[in-house]
């Protein structure tokens, strides 16, 4: 009896001390904006967590404006999440607050593969030669398209022929003229037709304040630049000619050919809600239009300009923040999330385009039976490119944009008008 209980005796020493020097269970908390793809992330960081069973992780999902709000505020104070998604919008600007971490030694040490991503997109997320995101997935623009609309009106859907220019328009405004319907049932190329009484439109653009699936693109097509002279450049560019041109045309479509609704308007519930018959947006809109039952839908490439078709490819990374208390944690579940493993496990969910290109063949087999029919035409358009404006000013560049285009908009001045105040007022910010 006394061997016994010397026994047992020592196995609950045993355990006592193992739990008192046990390493307590550190919590992370993972913050994200898309409620589409949650399911994906979620089934990901399963995974990682039942093979880091010390690494608990906190899933916080916030609405897209409510998030930056609160990055915003996490930034000042000192309350951001350990591992968030990141958009090259809001990177440069922060960096300049010092607000992420940087991989570059994190990636060296556990030698990670940079080489098996879009190498755009991993440029993207490098400033001044340090890493700080790995990427995670990427978006292309293209154009929705009602086929019921197009169908009505007896117009062949849109092909990889549709062209645009700054002069006339092309097949592209023509298009967009037939579809545009006023309460008679005139379009807009025929005699008679209301410009005050539209019950129908060709198009819905975005106008000045989404530059990514609007004009910009038109910008790059027509042969220009684009709004810098590089990233993190120097000389703004709108003020080409090549560029004024092609903002001009942006802004005539509503202000001149009556094909689109107000900027003010919201366009794409417009589109789902059969009022609109084309509209550029990027691909993240699919779940929304394959979860509206009524809308018969493709896609089609974006109308090709004088220099070609060019589409602005931006990429999502996470970042990690530069002050978490769990750095070694917070990269193990960074580096863990956009792996080709974690990426295989999400891309199956067919909710985002994976940033390793030979993952595509499981994105296109999840997404075959939900359509659409061409959606392999956003892959193929990250064959040209434009890159996103990166500058450490970005915010306030942007600002000063938005706010001058969208005076072209309300018809309170031109477009070379509005590049020159945007100039007076953006290149002092680039020196």
């Amino acid at each position: 009896m006394k061997k016994w209980f010397l026994f047992l005796l020592v196995v609950a020493l045993l355990l006592s001390s193992f739990t008192v020097f046990a390493a307590p269970k550190v919590t992370l908390r993972y913050a994200l904006w898309d409620s589409n793809q949650m399911p994906a992330m979620e089934a990901s960081i399963k995974e990682f967590m039942k093979q880091n069973p010390d690494i608990d992780v906190k899933v916080e999902l916030v609405g897209w404006n409510d998030y930056w709000t609160k990055i915003t505020t996490g930034v000042a104070a000192g309350t951001l999440p350990d591992v968030f998604w990141g958009h090259l919008a809001y990177f440069s600007g922060l960096i300049t607050k010092g607000a992420l971490m940087d991989l570059t030694s994190y990636i060296k040490k556990d030698k990670i593969d940079l080489n098996s991503y879009y190498p755009a997109l991993v440029k993207s997320w490098n400033y001044e030669g340090k890493q700080f995101g790995i990427p995670k997935d990427w978006d292309t623009i293209a154009i929705f398209y009602n086929k019921d609309l197009f169908d009505k009106a007896k117009i062949p859907y849109p092909t990889e022929d549709l062209s645009w220019n700054p002069k006339d328009g092309g097949e592209f405004l023509q298009i967009a003229q037939k579809l545009t319907i006023d309460e008679n049932g005139k379009n807009a190329t025929e005699k008679g037709f209301d410009k005050n009484k539209i019950t129908q439109y060709g198009l819905a653009i975005t106008g000045d304040s989404n530059m990514q699936c609007g004009w910009l693109n038109f910008v790059w097509m027509n042969g220009a630049t684009g709004v810098l002279d590089k990233p993190y450049g120097s000389k703004f560019l709108l003020d080409q000619p090549k560029a004024v041109e092609a903002m001009q045309f942006w802004a005539d479509l509503f202000t001149k050919y009556n094909v689109a609704p107000s900027t003010s308007s919201n366009g794409w519930e417009m589109f789902k809600a059969g009022k609109v018959a084309m509209s550029p947006q990027g691909s993240w809109m699919m779940s929304d239009a394959r979860a509206t039952s009524t809308l018969k839908w493709d896609i089609a490439l974006l109308p090709k300009g004088p220099a070609g078709r060019y589409s602005c490819m931006n990429g999502l990374a996470h970042n990690i923040f530069a002050k978490t208390k769990y750095p070694a944690q917070a990269w193990k579940l960074c580096k863990w999330m956009d792996s080709e493993a974690s990426q295989k496990i999400i891309t199956q969910y067919g909710v985002c385009f994976p940033a390793i290109p030979k993952l595509m063949p499981i994105y296109l087999a999840a997404t075959k039976a939900k359509g659409p029919a061409h959606i392999k035409y956003f892959s193929d358009e990250t064959e040209r490119t434009g890159a996103w404006p990166m500058h450490v000013q970005w915010n306030q560049i942007y600002d000063i944009i938005v706010r001058e285009y969208d005076m072209v908009f309300s018809g309170s001045q031109t477009v070379k008008e509005a590049v020159k105040n945007m100039k007076d007022q953006i290149q002092p910010l680039l020196k």
